[in-house]
């Protein structure tokens, strides 16, 4: 069974891409429907958006999901 998880790829980048399009970390946030909060955390690499989260900001910010964000997979062996 595999966990995955989605990743930023670059904060620096990230924050850059927000400022680039002309949104505050509010005014994201409101486009992707989630808090500035949750916005100033995923920005700062203390939280991983959820996965319909990332797609909003990529589609907010006009850029393909790639360009932001990975997706980490943590695979899980059963061990008996």
């Amino acid at each position: 069974m595999a966990n995955r998880t989605v990743i930023l790829k670059d904060a620096d980048i990230f924050r850059d891409l927000i400022v680039k399009s002309g949104f505050s970390y509010r005014q994201l946030a409101k486009e992707v429907n989630c808090s500035q909060t949750q916005i100033s955390l995923i920005a700062n690499g203390e939280r991983n958006p959820s996965p319909e989260t990332a797609v909003n900001i990529c589609r907010a910010l006009k850029k393909q999901f790639d360009d932001i964000f990975f997706i980490k997979s943590d695979f899980k062996r059963n061990q008996n």
